[in-house]
């Protein structure tokens, strides 16, 4: 200060280093979209078996979807993982393809 009083600044800082839970994969079917839940916010990524991925972010109550795209059969697995604002990531949350 103008006295020349030294003085000390603290703050707190809380660093977010846990992972989301894997999402929740809905059930999927070959051509309904693909949804389900995760963390509110968290980034998405769906990873369909012929190795394409759809990312979402998903929203205030957790719920996200993506498009299905279109040649899923009964018996593919899909799986969706989350990153948090932080940059962390689940688990895989995994869904099999059931026909209708």
């Amino acid at each position: 200060d103008a006295a020349g009083n030294a003085g000390t600044d603290t703050a707190v800082v809380t660093i977010d280093t846990t992972a989301p839970n894997a999402p929740v994969l809905d059930p999927i079917n070959a051509t309904d979209p693909v949804s389900g839940t995760a963390e509110p916010g968290s980034t998405v990524t769906v990873s369909f078996p012929d190795g394409t991925t759809a990312t979402v972010v998903a929203g205030t109550d957790g719920s996200w979807s993506v498009p299905n795209p279109g040649n899923l059969v009964d018996g593919d697995t899909v799986t969706a993982t989350a990153t948090d604002p932080a940059g962390n990531t689940s688990l895989p949350g995994t869904g099999t393809v059931s026909a209708d």
